[in-house]
């Protein structure tokens, strides 16, 4: 299989220089960045090849033969063409010949992990692709100039874009056109309608609430579940009942407080306590450290010998002002869309490829990029551009988590082509729990 890629070039150049400024590390000769090639007559101008860098030192430890392995041969037949076209905030109008910005790296890592997975598709064989990358930027007005451009509409399958305004721009007009949209970051619901060719690959908070209901009930039905949010978070506790509800699982309590609510002071929690039962507390609640952390300090105080555990949302992960003693103490659980256990061989392998090619290691978003382009690659190859239409309730194996695809009902405007679905959703999120080393999953086990 061949796989071209065309590019703007000035995205050439920021991803040029990203890899120039991630040199390896412990290694006295830098490697070199993938470059591009001037093309002669016979090749598009806009066509770019990638070399590996020379003599790369590997920041992994894993299998030793790993840094020689050769390529696999391609073993696949010819297969058949699809285009596809990747669009993500490179930012390029932002940065200059010594500079990436900083809200390019998203863009950055993302195409880096996605050309990982293009260079496997390409050994495996059995399906051809054509990828178009654009360059987004921050504006509507400069995104629906990118859509104007002549090639965009060619292609069939669109990864991206990324900022929500985009998303729902793209939405409208793929909905039209009768295009398949894989939106890789954003988690809101809603965006689009009438849309069964749309996926949305970050799971909903929604997803996210069913997730954490699921769990509680699957653990005891005997357990006394409090929500808590302020006024303002109250639209939220619905998602959490009614799951629990289909679960046949008790209602849940609620308590909740004002919205200028800073502390729990004069807050009793007597009521969410029952003797030789577990005390569960769910706060769908990110956008408050402070709040949060007046929680865990009136729960200590009042727990006494109860056992406690308290459910939160996946921002938790990276609060700063949030004491580790009260993770433990409290059986601090959140929700989470992803996990990377970096202790597992496939992800040092992954590490491995990506520093070789970039300098630089994978974050989040460079493992989401190869997740989302080998679920689209291999979804083209299995079922053609009726994907769509074939992996509702398909699961897909990631590195970082699951793709369980879903539909999303909504009767009151589903589209009457199709009279069964509304878009489709990744519904797979984790369940972690803190310990020693921080926090790890406990569903799936």
């Amino acid at each position: 299989m061949k796989t071209k890629l065309f590019y703007l070039l000035p995205v050439l150049a920021a991803i040029a220089l990203w890899t120039a400024c991630n040199p390896p590390r412990r290694s006295t000769t830098p490697s070199r960045p993938p470059t591009s090639q001037r093309p002669g007559k016979t090749e598009p101008m806009d066509t770019v090849r990638w070399t590996n860098p020379a003599n790369p030192k590997p920041p992994i430890t894993n299998d030793p033969s790993r840094p020689g392995e050769k390529p696999r041969p391609n073993t696949g037949g010819s297969g058949e063409t699809y285009h596809i076209a990747m669009l993500l905030p490179f930012l390029t109008e932002q940065f200059d010949q010594t500079n990436v910005p900083d809200k390019s790296r998203l863009a950055l890592q993302f195409y880096s992990g996605a050309k990982i997975a293009l260079d496997e598709i390409s050994r495996e064989g059995g399906v051809n692709l054509v990828v178009d990358v654009y360059d987004t930027h921050v504006s509507d007005a400069d995104f629906q100039k990118v859509m104007a451009d002549r090639r965009f509409a060619k292609s069939d399958v669109f990864i991206g874009p990324i900022r929500t305004s985009h998303v729902e721009i793209m939405a409208g007009w793929a909905r039209q056109n009768r295009k398949i949209v894989i939106s890789p970051e954003s988690p809101n619901s809603g965006l689009t309608h009438q849309n069964p060719d749309f996926i949305q690959i970050n799971p909903s908070l929604r997803a996210h609430c069913e997730a954490i209901a699921g769990y509680v009930c699957s653990q005891s039905a005997q357990n006394i579940v409090t929500l808590i949010c302020k006024q303002k978070e109250a639209e939220r506790l619905p998602y959490f009942q009614e799951y629990a509800a289909a679960r046949g699982c008790p209602a849940f309590g609620e308590l909740i407080v004002p919205d200028e609510t800073t502390n729990f002071d004069k807050t009793d929690l007597k009521a969410c306590f029952r003797p030789g039962k577990t005390a569960v507390f769910i706060l769908p609640s990110w956008s408050n450290q402070d709040f949060v952390m007046a929680f865990f300090r009136k729960l200590k105080a009042a727990k006494g010998n109860n056992k406690v555990e308290v459910y939160g949302m996946p921002q938790w992960k990276n609060y700063e002002s949030i004491e580790p003693e009260y993770l433990s103490l409290l059986n601090v659980h959140i929700s989470s869309a992803s996990y990377i256990d970096y202790q597992s061989p496939q992800i040092n392998a992954f590490q491995q490829t990506f520093y070789e090619a970039t300098g630089a290691l994978p974050d989040d978003d460079g493992f989401n990029g190869y997740e989302v382009t080998k679920f689209a690659g291999d979804m083209l190859k299995k079922y053609g551009l009726s994907f769509p239409e074939r992996i509702k309730q398909a699961h897909f194996a990631g590195l970082r988590g699951d793709f369980w695809i879903q539909p999303v009902k909504d009767q009151a405007v589903a589209d009457s082509r199709r009279n069964d679905y509304d878009y489709l959703e990744n519904k797979f999120v984790y369940i972690l729990k803190f310990d020693k080393t921080g926090f790890a999953p406990v569903y799936p086990p």
